[in-house]
């Protein structure tokens, strides 16, 4: 008598028989059927097939190939992956809207105009190093922070960065003193003017920005990384960088540096 495969097998058989297939052969069967897709999703998914380093690596190359054939916004990243690398600290955000330039730090170098923020070398590190001639401004920005806010600023980024890595320090979480990384994030002091009731008095206080603590806005967005969900113990996966590209690469995982240099239009 013939077995009845899609009904004959609980779930739980299909994905131990599936779990010892590897990415390769998982891809092909699902396009066998709706209900193999299926299940071979839930195998890919799964903690126990991706605890394997072999299959852990196919996946990661996978994610690293596939994903970066079509960057759009919105887009999924994680913020200082290597500080906030708690369950509870973990800092990811959706993009919903980012646009950057650059601007020539030097006026009396601006005689022919801003640079080209579509040009790739213009976003090499000699330009924006400390005594390189570019700086970056933001003109247009919407992240959402997951569960620490919306921001739609520089300053309003910095300061929820700053924020996070204020409460990873104040647990004993960090290697670096309790205002060092977060001053390196925002460092933005107010001075506030209050009557005998402390209310604010109007335009009493002022504003200071030591930007000479402050990490360079090109540091911060060598922090900010893609990710996609694969689901299992990792759940987010970053992209690593498969290929060399002549700018923006010197680091293993993709960042939005990497995208402004390689990506023009996405963000720049």
């Amino acid at each position: 008598m013939p077995v009845d495969w899609k009904r004959g097998l609980p779930p739980e058989l299909w994905q131990f028989v599936l779990g010892h297939l590897s990415l390769m052969q998982l891809r092909l069967l699902k396009t066998v059927s709706r209900s193999m897709a299926n299940h071979c999703r839930r195998v890919l998914r799964s903690p126990e097939w991706q605890a394997w380093k072999a299959n852990e690596h196919a996946m990661e190359m996978e994610v690293a190939t596939q994903a970066a054939q079509n960057y759009t916004l919105p887009l999924t990243v994680a913020l200082f992956a290597n500080d906030l690398c708690a369950d509870c600290d973990r800092c990811f955000a959706t993009i919903h809207r980012l646009k950057l330039k650059l601007f020539t730090k030097n006026d009396d170098d601006d005689d022919d105009g801003p640079p080209d923020s579509s040009k790739p070398s213009n976003w090499s590190y000699d330009h924006l190093e400390e005594n390189g001639d570019y700086d970056i401004r933001v003109v247009d920005m919407l992240i959402d922070v997951h569960g620490r806010g919306l921001c739609g600023s520089e300053y309003a980024l910095r300061r929820v960065l700053a924020d996070a890595m204020e409460q990873r320090v104040s647990r004993g979480d960090g290697g670096h003193g309790p205002d060092e990384r977060a001053q390196g994030m925002c460092d933005t002091w107010f001075e506030e003017a209050v009557d005998d009731d402390n209310n604010p008095v109007w335009g009493g206080g002022r504003v200071w920005r030591h930007k000479k603590h402050e990490w360079r806005f090109w540091r911060l967005l060598l922090e900010i990384t893609p990710v996609t969900d694969v689901g299992g113990s990792y759940r987010w996966m970053a992209h690593r960088v498969t290929h060399q590209a002549q700018y923006g690469c010197e680091r293993d995982d993709v960042d939005l540096l990497h995208l402004c240099a390689n990506c023009p239009g996405l963000l720049t």
